[in-house]
């Protein structure tokens, strides 16, 4: 039994205690050592505290959970090494990329594996059920459609919102959603729940990626642990620029659109002044409000004892304020 009365920060002791077997420790190591080392430079974990927290609003115990930490904190990695390849990414968590210390083959390979050990983690249990199983396949196979999608837009002119959406839902979202409603499969008390965790994890998955996109051109790079800019750079096709272009007259678009999809030197700056130009903070902003009010009215709703929902509303209220 443990005490849900606190702070959400008293989670992290037991975060790490359960994430401990992340780490594998058999040959060859050197199909390993790239994951312990991503691993090692331990990242803000937030999935994982998601999977607490949901966890801890219907059940007063952590039976089963361990084992979908692991599974969807090994998911989650795996797509970070996969991504980091297919963006050429050289910074992650402010250290050099997998794929730039060693080699692009062996970061796909470790990643490979990293994502067959999330199946172990999960077949391990005998709380893990075959129908989360299978909800953790489709969420798998989402997370490849988002970033499919991802990548067809990097080419693409015409962009806009709704695109925008349907390609976060996948790629961030549906790890996000997940995440809180793992635990609703262990019990039919937590089942009872499923769908209003789901909604809350859908507009948190939105929020967290909207804030993703506003830190990679307005966030400090050495708090971001990568390249400021990244996402303008690959032409990746953010929540800010689907405003800006809603936004903009024929010209503003044109040229917006024209720099966007340029190997102009001043690329970042430009893509700046025309965001400056047509208020992308101040309705970023505004989203963000719009999202975390729909968040809170949902928990708040929840039938469940008023200090476990505090908890997960403390944490969101954690996420807002981040900067990195």
């Amino acid at each position: 039994m443990i005490d849900y009365s606190g702070n959400f920060r008293d989670f992290i002791p037991l975060l790490d205690e359960l994430t401990d077997e992340l780490k594998i420790t058999k040959e060859p190591h050197k199909l390993y050592e790239p994951i312990n080392y991503l691993f090692f430079k331990k990242g803000k974990q937030i999935r994982a505290m998601l999977v607490l927290l949901s966890n801890q609003l219907f059940h007063d115990s952590i039976t089963g959970v361990k084992e979908l930490v692991l599974g969807i904190e090994s998911l989650h990695n795996f797509t970070l090494i996969h991504d980091d390849v297919m963006d050429n990414a050289v910074l992650r968590r402010g250290a050099t990329t997998i794929n730039k210390k060693w080699s692009i083959n062996q970061a796909i390979l470790s990643g490979d594996v990293l994502m067959i050990h999330a199946y172990k983690h999960l077949l391990s249990s005998k709380d893990v059920n075959k129908l989360f199983v299978q909800k953790f396949t489709e969420t798998a196979i989402e997370i490849c459609e988002g970033q499919q999608l991802d990548l067809d837009m990097q080419t693409n002119i015409s962009f806009g919102l709704d695109d925008y959406y349907r390609i976060i839902d996948r790629k961030t979202g549906s790890l996000i959603k997940l995440s809180l409603t793992a635990p609703c499969y262990l019990t039919d008390l937590g089942f009872k729940y499923l769908n209003t965790m789901n909604s809350i994890g859908l507009y948190l998955g939105q929020l967290f990626q909207i804030q993703d996109d506003y830190l990679d051109v307005y966030g400090e790079q050495d708090k971001v642990g990568k390249l400021k800019g990244g996402d303008v750079f690959e032409n990746k096709k953010t929540f800010l620029y689907a405003v800006a272009l809603s936004s903009a007259n024929s010209i503003e678009k044109e040229k917006l659109v024209s720099i966007y999809h340029s190997n102009h030197p001043n690329k970042l700056q430009e893509v700046l002044t025309l965001y400056d130009q047509l208020s992308v903070k101040e309705i970023v902003q505004e989203e963000i409000d719009k999202l975390s009010s729909k968040i809170f009215k949902l928990i708040n709703g929840l039938d469940v004892n008023a200090r476990k929902k505090q908890l997960l509303t403390k944490f969101i209220r954690f996420l807002l304020n981040r900067d990195q």
